[in-house]
């Protein structure tokens, strides 16, 4: 029996790429944690060069196509690239280089387009993690005046919100905008602690973020005195975790205290910072964020917004044009709105799916 061989289809890559990121994993991550095969006979654990040939859509094979997906939290069907997929011919499809085609789609011309990638001129794009283009990034406006206002009144932000509710885009919008927006110039850098294990490894994120040998404690405040900062801490929560203790969130405190200090923050987090560090004020010391952060919630988007997101995408001049645009129905952007609960990534994906649905 032959096994049969998958690429990745382009669009499927864009989705892999924005898993992988949104995981914080580098390829050597993703290799160490693609599981083959199942329970007695599982093995936990890839050649790296498996995930180089995934990345750049070469021939893979089913198991760890499959492996590798799985690990990304992705549907294999869903990114696989069906013109280049091979399989063996007991399979009943039809074995050739460049093209799959199924014994139907060969009788029906019209199965054979649909076979296709139809999804390429979809432009509610993308559909997981953060949005780090600002081509693609929609609305916020309010909230975005309103964290550069807070800044250049010499206080640093903490953007409160739920997941999936676009903090992470938000800071990424922030950081684009900050050599404009601000009234001071500060050099904005961009941490995403999900990519940091412990306190250690923080510092020396940090120290490699701002051009210093690594150091900590006064020695980094001496490295840092001279330059200006505008420190994006994406997953604070991560500094709640084992290996990270009150100590470093101090310094970060001390760094960013004074209108004239190294560093002004952006933080984003789930919950209120007074209450995801708790340890602080259990040890009867000062909160590492408190009074020094101003609190922005970020909100649903309500319908309005809602419905101006939609048109946005469905006349994007970015999109290829065709002779016949898709357009939604009234009783199809009501039910899109109200499935999402203004949540904008679910929102997204809901786009995605329906206007997939006029392109097949």
């Amino acid at each position: 029996m032959t096994e049969r061989s998958l690429t990745v289809s382009q669009a499927g890559i864009e989705k892999a790429t924005i898993a992988l990121t949104d995981k914080g994993w580098s390829r050597q991550d993703l290799a160490d944690r693609v599981t083959i095969g199942e329970g007695k006979k599982s093995k936990t654990g890839i050649d790296i060069q498996a995930i180089h040939k995934f990345f750049t859509q070469k021939a893979v094979s089913r198991q760890y196509f499959v492996g590798i997906c799985k690990a990304l939290g992705l549907d294999w069907q869903d990114i696989t690239n069906p013109n280049t997929t091979t399989r063996g011919p007991e399979t009943g499809f039809f074995h050739d280089n460049t093209s799959l085609q199924s014994i139907d789609s060969v009788k029906n011309p019209v199965s054979s387009i649909a076979v296709d990638n139809p999804n390429h001129n979809n432009p509610f794009i993308p559909q997981h993690g953060k949005i780090d283009n600002s081509r693609y990034f929609f609305g916020r406006e309010r909230e975005i005046r309103r964290v550069f206002e807070t800044l250049n009144s010499g206080s640093s932000v903490a953007i409160i919100g739920e997941r999936a509710i676009g903090k992470s885009s938000l800071l990424q919008a922030i950081y684009r905008q900050a050599p404009t927006q601000l009234r001071h110039p500060r050099q904005p850098i961009y941490l995403n602690l999900q990519n940091v294990y412990d306190e250690n490894d923080f510092y020396g994120a940090l120290c490699s973020l701002v051009g210093i040998e690594i150091v900590k404690g006064y020695q980094l405040q001496r490295a840092l005195e001279s330059h200006r900062f505008l420190l994006l801490l994406d997953e604070v929560e991560k500094m709640t975790w084992d290996g990270f203790t009150n100590q470093v969130r101090g310094q970060l405190r001390g760094l960013a205290e004074g209108i004239n200090a190294p560093l002004r923050l952006v933080v984003a987090a789930c919950t209120s910072l007074d209450t995801l560090f708790p340890d602080s004020q259990d040890q009867n010391m000062t909160s590492p964020f408190k009074g020094i952060c101003i609190e922005e919630t970020l909100k649903q988007w309500d319908d309005k917004i809602s419905r101006e997101f939609i048109d946005s995408r469905l006349k994007a001049d970015w999109l290829t044009p065709v002779i016949q645009p898709v357009s939604f129905t009234e009783d199809e952007i009501a039910g899109l709105i109200a499935e999402s609960g203004g949540y904008p990534q679910k929102l997204m994906m809901l786009c995605y799916q329906t206007y997939a649905r006029y392109l097949n």
